[in-house]
């Protein structure tokens, strides 16, 4: 189902390791060699403001992590109600919209030309779905009691949902990828303990002090898709640091990353 090669890119900088409740199964990751491709990193969100696409190239497995920038592109985002909107290259490899929100139910599309090749993806924007309150989560561990992050909200009854989930600990993004869905826990009050491994080796949970910002997605089902693979195949790259296979993507024309339209909830506590 999944053509998956032996590379590793920019959006994978993320990725660490954990299996989540949804009870998803596993997918097997095969291993190639592959030339370098496109990598598209696309979002719209319905926070006003600033949107971003990034394009890079990606770099074989073994390489260094150094993602060449790809310029020039001529980047629009539409909509199923007939709106455009076309983004300018800010920087090397990063095209931005700075004044735009995104609307629930709405269909987005992304086109990207680059050297005369045309990329396209296009992502639903889920209902929203807030994260009610954070708390801390205390796990024993040979005698140890470990402190987690973990996030309450409302799932909405009878309809599907998908979640990605980004923590920053003081500041600093967590390698983990956080992804779930609702297929065990439709309509119910939802507890999600987002297990944090630590930025360094010798850190696996956090410490009183520590600031903890979450920001919830609502995504659809082909972004979801992308999330989940990628929180499962993480932990096989050097360090736990990336992934030796590509997550499934929305995007077509071989190009790798994905393009997503999505809800954002954010909160943050001090851990006591």
């Amino acid at each position: 189902m999944i053509m998956l090669n032996q590379i590793k890119y920019i959006s994978l900088l993320l990725a660490g390791s954990f299996t989540f409740a949804s009870c998803e199964k596993v997918i097997e990751v095969k291993l190639d060699n592959a030339e370098s491709q496109v990598v598209i990193e696309g979002n719209i969100t319905d926070q006003a403001g600033q949107q971003l696409v990034k394009i890079t190239k990606s770099v074989p497995y073994t390489a260094t992590n150094t993602y060449p920038p790809v310029s020039g592109a001529v980047v629009t985002v539409t909509d199923d109600n007939g709106h455009s909107w076309t983004f300018s290259e800010t920087t090397a490899g990063r095209y931005t919209f700075p004044a735009m929100k995104g609307e629930t139910g709405r269909i987005y599309t992304l086109k990207a030309r680059i050297n005369n090749v045309v990329y396209t993806a296009s992502s639903v924007m889920p209902a929203p779905v807030g994260i009610d309150f954070l708390d801390v989560k205390v796990f024993n561990f040979g005698g140890d009691d470990q402190k987690q992050a973990q996030v309450h909200y409302k799932d909405p009854a009878g309809i599907a949902n998908q979640y990605r989930f980004v923590m920053k600990v003081n500041g600093i993004q967590s390698k983990q990828v956080y992804a779930e869905n609702d297929r065990l826990t439709d309509g119910n009050e939802v507890p999600s303990v987002l297990f944090f491994t630590g930025n360094n080796n010798d850190q696996d949970q956090l410490k009183t002090g520590d600031v903890v910002d979450i920001e919830m997605q609502s995504i659809d089902k082909n972004v979801f898709l992308y999330w989940y693979t990628l929180s499962q195949q993480s932990s096989n790259g050097p360090a736990g640091g990336a992934t030796p296979g590509n997550p499934p993507s929305n995007i077509d024309n071989k190009a790798l990353g994905y393009f997503s339209a999505h809800t954002v909830s954010q909160k943050q506590m001090t851990v006591k």
